[in-house]
Parts: C-alpha cells; sequence; structure tokens
C-alpha cells in the first residue's frame, strides 16, 4: 500500500504519495482546472447535450469537482485503486474538494482502472487519467497503448480525454512517447505544458498534460473554449499558453520517443532519459496546428509523428475524391450483384444511396461526415471483393492464410506486470551483455580490459582479462569478475579501486603505472550504489520468478519470453558481481593511516595533485607524498619519482583535463597550459 502524508505548508497544505508531491492546495488549481475543464468544454461543445465523465485515479476528488461544477454534467464515475486516498477525499479533503465524493451524480468504485475499464460496456463523454508519475512498472502499465485503446473503447462518439503525463523539459523523451501512443491507439493529441510553482519548488519542472480525442481537434475548438466564472485560474490566454512547448525539449524528446507497447519500455525511456531543460527557449505553439508541423518537421524523430489534428486539408481531399465520383450507377449495380446479402446489409446500401448527396454537399467538408461516407464506402468495398474478387483491387486473388493472411509466423504477445526495475532494459536480454547501460545515457559497448593484479604472478597467466559491464554512475563502472573501477576522465587511464589501494591502468599495458591512496569517499559512493543497484535487481529478480514460473514453458516459441529468461539469468549475474565488489570493499586489507591534506592542493586525480607550491605530488598507497618532476617541477620537501613516459602521459593527460574545466579568470589555467606547452 502507498505511503499517503499531508504536510502543512505556509498558508496550506501539500499531498505527497510515496514522497510524490500531489497536489499543493496553494495552487492546485492550475492543474486540476487544466487537466478537466478543457476536455469538459470540448465535450460540452461537441455533445449539446447532459455529459457523462469517467475519472481515472484522481482519488482527492479535486479533478471530479471541476466537473461537478458544470451543469451540464449529469453523471460521473471516479476510479482509485487506493482506498486511504479515497477515506482522505471524503474527510480531510472533503472542504477543499466540495464533497464530491458524496454528490448523488457520482459513483465511487475502489478498484485497478484497467479491471474497471476492461469490465465495463458504458460510454463517457470525456475521461480523465489523473495518475502518479509513473515509477515502476505497475504504474507505467496506465501509460501502454494497450490501455489507451481500452480507454478509447469507452468514448463516445467525438469524446475527450484528458491525462496527466510527465514534464516535457525535465523527461522529453517519454513525454513524446505518450504523445505517439495516444495517436498510436488513435487517440489524437494535443500537447500541454503548465508552470506549477510548488512543481517547480521539489524540481520538476514544468509539468505536461495531453488532450486527446478519437475525432481531431481542431484550432478553431481551442480557439473558442470559454472556462466561465467558476475557472480560478485558467482562461482562455492561460490556456492559449499551454499549447506552447519549448522547443529544446521537443529537439531532445522526438529522436528518442516511441510507442509505448509495454510497461517496461517507459520505464526504461523514463530511467535513460537525459534530465533537465533550457528555460526560455523558443517555443512551439500548438495551438497554431500548421505552424507547429512546420517548426518540427525538420527534426530528427518528427517524421513518425502521427498530425491528423494538425491540418483538415485530408477532409477536403476526401471530401473532392467522392464528390467528382459518379455514385448512382455503382450503387444501383450493387444493389443488384448482392441481391443475395442479409436484408439489413441491403437496407444500409439502399440508405446510402439515399442519403449520398446529402452527405457530400456543401462547400466546406464536415469531418464527421467525411468519416460516415469513408466508413461506408469500407463496407462497399469489402462487398465488392467478395462478390468479384479479382476485379475489386484490379488485379488480385482472394486467398486465406492461418498466420492471419500475410504469410507470417505466430505471433503471440503477453503482457508482463514487472516489478519497478532499473534493470529492465534490451541490453540485458541477450544471451550475454555486451553492452553498458550507462547511468546518465543510453548504452554503450562495453570495455574490455586487461591488467595484472598486484598478487598475481609474473607471466602471462597473470594478465586478467575483465569487461566493465556494469554502471554504477556516470564514472564507476564494475567488472564481471567483481572489481570496481572509476574512470580518471581521461579515456585512456582507470583506476582499479580496492580497500587499500587505487591502482593506476594504462589501458594499452597490462601493468600498473602506480598504486595510489584510496579515496575513501569515492570508495564509500560506490558501495552505496551498489546496496541500492543489489536491492533493485532482487525485486527484479522476484517478479521474475513469478512470471517465469507460469511463462517460461513458452519460451520455445516466443522470442519475448526468451528475452525474460535472458535479462533473469542476466541480472543475477550483475547481482553477484555487485555482492562481490562491495564484498572485496568492506573485507579487503585496511588502508595505511590517512595522509593529511594540506589545504591549498588542488586534486588532479585521486591521489594526483598540484600544491600551492607549484609541486606535483603524488601520494602512494602507504600515505606518503613523493614529487613528481613533469616539466622541470620539483620539490625540496619530497622524494622525488623517477620520471617515466607513461606516467608523463597521465600526468600530461590530468593537466589537459582540469585546465579544459577551469575558468579562463583561474590562474592555475594558464599554469597547466604552459607546462603541457613546454612538454
Amino acid at each position: 500500500m502507498s505511503r499517503l502524508e499531508v504536510r502543512g505548508v505556509p498558508g496550506g497544505r501539500a499531498f505527497y504519495i510515496d514522497g510524490s508531491l500531489q497536489f499543493d492546495t496553494r495552487d492546485e488549481a492550475v492543474y486540476h482546472e487544466t487537466l478537466a475543464l478543457p476536455a469538459l468544454a470540448l465535450a460540452a461543445a461537441r455533445q449539446g447535450r447532459p455529459l457523462d465523465a469517467l475519472v481515472l485515479g484522481g482519488g482527492d476528488g479535486l479533478a471530479l469537482k471541476r466537473l461537478l461544477g458544470h451543469p451540464g454534467l449529469r453523471r460521473a464515475e471516479l476510479v482509485d485503486y487506493d482506498p486511504g486516498v479515497l477515506a482522505l477525499a471524503r474527510n480531510e479533503f472533503s472542504a477543499l474538494n466540495g464533497a464530491s465524493l458524496d454528490d448523488p451524480r457520482v459513483n465511487v468504485f475502489a478498484r485497478d482502472a484497467r479491471a474497471h475499464l476492461r469490465d465495463s460496456a458504458d460510454l463517457f463523454d470525456l475521461v480523465l487519467a489523473d495518475f502518479t508519475f509513473p515509477e515502476d512498472i505497475q504504474g507505467c502499465s496506465l501509460f501502454t497503448r494497450s490501455f489507451f485503446t481500452s480507454v478509447r473503447a469507452r468514448l463516445a462518439p467525438g469524446g475527450l480525454f484528458a491525462m496527466n503525463a510527465v514534464s516535457p523539459d525535465r523527461f522529453p523523451a517519454a513525454f513524446w512517447s505518450l504523445y505517439r501512443t495516444l495517436a498510436s491507439a488513435r487517440l489524437y493529441p494535443r500537447p500541454l505544458r503548465l508552470a506549477i510553482p510548488s512543481f517547480a519548488a521539489h524540481g520538476y519542472g514544468d509539468w505536461g498534460m495531453l488532450l486527446a480525442s478519437p475525432r481531431p481537434l481542431k484550432d478553431e475548438e481551442l480557439r473558442a473554449l470559454a472556462f466561465g466564472p467558476g475557472a480560478a485560474w485558467l482562461n482562455a490566454g492561460n490556456f492559449r499558453e499551454t499549447l506552447k512547448l519549448r522547443l529544446s525539449g521537443i529537439e531532445r524528446g522526438l529522436p528518442l520517443s516511441r510507442i509505448i507497447k509495454k510497461p517496461g519500455d517507459l520505464l526504461c525511456i523514463l530511467n535513460l532519459q537525459e534530465r533537465g531543460g533550457a528555460a526560455g527557449s523558443a517555443l512551439a505553439d500548438f495551438a497554431d496546428s500548421a505552424a507547429a508541423r512546420r517548426l518540427v518537421s525538420a527534426l530528427p524523430g518528427s517524421a513518425g509523428l502521427c498530425w491528423p489534428q494538425l491540418s483538415a486539408e485530408w477532409e477536403w481531399r476526401l471530401m473532392e475524391i467522392l464528390r467528382v465520383m459518379d455514385w448512382e450507377p455503382f450503387l444501383a449495380e450493387l444493389e443488384k450483384s448482392a441481391s443475395g446479402l442479409p436484408a439489413r446489409l441491403l437496407e444500409e446500401i439502399r440508405q446510402l444511396r439515399e442519403n449520398l448527396p446529402a452527405l457530400l454537399n456543401g462547400t466546406f467538408p464536415k469531418g464527421e461526415r467525411a468519416w460516415q461516407v469513408f466508413a461506408l464506402l469500407l463496407t462497399v468495398l469489402v462487398f465488392v471483393n467478395m462478390a468479384y474478387p479479382d476485379n475489386s483491387y484490379a488485379k488480385g486473388s482472394y486467398g486465406h492464410s492461418s498466420s492471419g493472411g500475410d504469410g507470417g509466423s505466430l505471433d503471440i504477445n503477453f503482457f508482463i506486470q514487472y516489478e519497478r526495475s532499473p534493470f529492465h532494459a534490451s541490453v540485458f536480454q541477450g544471451r550475454e551483455v555486451l553492452e553498458t547501460l550507462q547511468a546518465g545515457g543510453g548504452p554503450r559497448p562495453a570495455q574490455y580490459i586487461r591488467y595484472r593484479a598486484p598478487e598475481a604472478p609474473l607471466g602471462p597467466t597473470g594478465i586478467t582479462e575483465d569487461r566493465l559491464y556494469f554502471a554504477l554512475g556516470d564514472d564507476s563502472y564494475v567488472s564481471r569478475a567483481g572489481e570496481l573501477f572509476l574512470n580518471t576522465g581521461q579515456p585512456e587511464f582507470l583506476i582499479n579501486a580496492r580497500a587499500d589501494k587505487f591502482l593506476l591502468l594504462d589501458k594499452l599495458r597490462p601493468e600498473p603505472l602506480f598504486e595510489f591512496y584510496p579515496d575513501q569517499p569515492a570508495v564509500q559512493a560506490a558501495m552505496g550504489a551498489m546496496e541500492q543497484h543489489m536491492k533493485a535487481a532482487d525485486k527484479a529478480l522476484a517478479a521474475y520468478a513469478k512470471w517465469l514460473a507460469w511463462a517460461g514453458p513458452a519460451a520455445a516459441f516466443s522470442s519475448e519470453i526468451r528475452a525474460n529468461v535472458n535479462e533473469d539469468r542476466n541480472i543475477r549475474e550483475i547481482r553477484a558481481s555487485l555482492e562481490t565488489a562491495s564484498r572485496r570493499l568492506q573485507e579487503g586489507v585496511k588502508p595505511a593511516p590517512r595522509p593529511e591534506i594540506p589545504q591549498g592542493w588542488f586534486q588532479l586525480s585521486p591521489g594526483l595533485y598540484f600544491t600551492d607550491a607549484l609541486e606535483i605530488v603524488l601520494v602512494n598507497k602507504d600515505g606518503v607524498f613523493f614529487s613528481y618532476p613533469y616539466g622541470g617541477l620539483r620539490s625540496a620537501r619530497y622524494a622525488a619519482l623517477p620520471q617515466t613516459a607513461e606516467l608523463d602521459g597521465f600526468v600530461a593527460a590530468m593537466l589537459r583535463f582540469r585546465a579544459a574545466r577551469l575558468n579562463p579568470e583561474d590562474p592555475r589555467k594558464g599554469i597547466f597550459e604552459t607546462l603541457l606547452a613546454a612538454k
């Protein structure tokens, strides 16, 4: 069960689920009015009759309150799986939500939204989805194509769907993946972006929502929206601003976006997405659909976007084609040829023949007319193909295949309810893990390394061959053999981090270049990351144990189940490597007493310093300081290490790395560049 918490804030209250902010009373109107009122106003304008509404999630009753304020709402259903949230809505939040859950027009269900959609046959004029941010597989299952398809099945003709999404600036790939997924379920979306002060204060950034319908939304419909005096924040001007999205987020999100077919697809995108956004960047105005299409058409990933809502040109072209065709002789002949069809179908053909002139009449095409005619004509083409299979599509033949008519093999899809797992990714679904899932980006080829450990015997048999195949963070890795490695910032060098020493490795040479004193903060940070990853792996493995106990036998004919089996095995191997690395760091030989690093020393890398006396100093595994005479620098305080080409290369690489990151005003930048130039 989720952890629910109501906290007092200056001037109001804030509600959290599992530590994630759901609303702050000081600005909740910004969120809930934007979610509910545009869809409500559009539904009222389209239907012209009393409305039926469905709210999925939103157990706090705040979105429902906005719907109940409309005089044309006839009834509403609210479905939330958490009885604790519903209890808060009826008690502590009752004054805030206007006792919306106890309104006689409302039926409340404490159940899973997917089950409710599956079991219900009712149609609704608008559906709102007010779910929490998806952080696990169960949450992500409410954002898939199959879920959106089930929502569409519950919408009345011309119905509206509005949903809480993710931040289009902090999670742009996930946001535009949800956009694609809605469109693939034939719920044609418009994107929305809004600034909520309490969300921004928690680091969530500007928030995103999506407004969608099976009947594409038109620019003129959105321009005509009015929200009435009951709206505390939303007005025509504010709504117009929500349709403006930052171009920087679109540029970062479109190339990585994809249709969410399985919950794990969204979880991977959320875990891998580069976070951050450029405030104040150029805006794409989705209130002007044609202009938005032109603006993003050159961006990578835009070619696959679905834009039926951005232009009425397709309607015009369809209607013009239908108008120039001579339908009367065709339909008259069809009635004669199809005399053996059931009476109901014959009656539909006769009605089409009688009503076609009226349907095609008018200088401005009506979208609902076009769809009606198009659907009827498709039915006619099916009839013709049955009667004249060689003529309906020029030349061809009628055939049937047990595999679905396309000659393909049997395609079986399974729905898997994974638990939350950062491991769920395609890089772990092959027979062997050959890529590293980076903490701050996508997968990269796993690094192969060769080195001689200090305890290894001399000769070729003492060379360890290993692979860095799991990233703890952007700069730390665990190898297959259970060793911890740290990036130095330069690709040619690595540090093998041990409890008592840090081995400096040149990737082109097996012999360590130096044994540094271990950097304890780096070790502790890595051990903490290992602990977190092992816990996540345990959750993933527990979920797989349940799933594969049932689905495992299907691996013989299902590539998806085989990928699950591989992922389960690879996660077990990764966890074993993490456990080995953690144990070695905890049980290894204790390091020598920690040396006191003087103030004013600038760290170039763990164990390597540039001192305030303009010296290069290395700290060995025993905590002893050594001067290194790079570029003629000498020290009278410490014994000098012999100069070697290998250590020269490492010192030069670290000087270049640090110099590139220093401010131009920093005097050390000029010193480093001078030293490098002198070499």
